[in-house]
């Protein structure tokens, strides 16, 4: 096979495959992981049935699909953000609302995810735990810069890392369970003033 057949096959599935994406999404805004079937998705993908599982052999292959190329892009803007040539204390804002803002574009996704236990597992047990280290690397490399700045004390900042992303995921869950919508800009300015002068009066 020659080399521009392979980039035009390549170019193909990705397009499918961003195609199936979008669809699976509307599906799981509608009806949620448990009404998510591979029937509804290739109808909303507009393709053959057949044609959805020469990319995605089962239900299972497909929510993982989703959930890393839902979690994907936010991931790629803290990494930008970590890279920059600002204060730590303004990477730490931007990395929040980053955080903030894909949460609430995408919110049906992870509400699909967290309220049901087989989609939960099949995240769990997929990598989750290495995307949850590289979010507390990134965060850990800002406290470190921090510490360097003389604008945090000095302290582990694995545990700060560590600290930071609990309140953030804690914060994701409740508005989960409680079904609210917090506003993104309140949200920041509560977990950085509480994360940044603590709660002592």
């Amino acid at each position: 096979m020659t080399r521009l057949t392979t980039k035009r096959r390549d170019l193909l599935a990705t397009m499918m495959k961003d195609g199936i994406y979008e669809a699976a999404m509307k599906v799981l805004d509608e009806y949620g992981f448990e009404g998510m079937t591979m029937d509804r998705v290739a109808e909303a993908a507009e393709i053959a049935k057949g044609s959805l599982y020469n990319y995605f052999q089962n239900k299972s292959e497909l929510i993982l699909f989703v959930h890393l190329k839902t979690v994907e892009p936010a991931r790629q803007a803290t990494d930008a953000t970590v890279a920059k040539a600002i204060p730590a204390i303004e990477k730490l804002f931007e990395i929040l609302r980053i955080w903030l803002r894909h949460f609430a574009t995408h919110r049906a996704v992870f509400d699909s995810v967290f309220h049901d236990a087989t989609a939960r597992g099949l995240i769990d047990s997929s990598g989750k735990s290495n995307q949850r280290d590289a979010a507390m690397e990134q965060l850990r490399i800002v406290f470190q810069q921090g510490i360097e700045e003389g604008v945090f004390r000095p302290l582990d900042p694995q545990c700060m890392a560590e600290l930071f992303f609990g309140a953030v995921m804690v914060t994701f869950d409740q508005q989960i369970l409680s079904g609210e919508t917090r506003p993104i800009e309140e949200t920041i300015d509560t977990l950085m003033d509480i994360f940044l002068r603590g709660v002592r009066a």
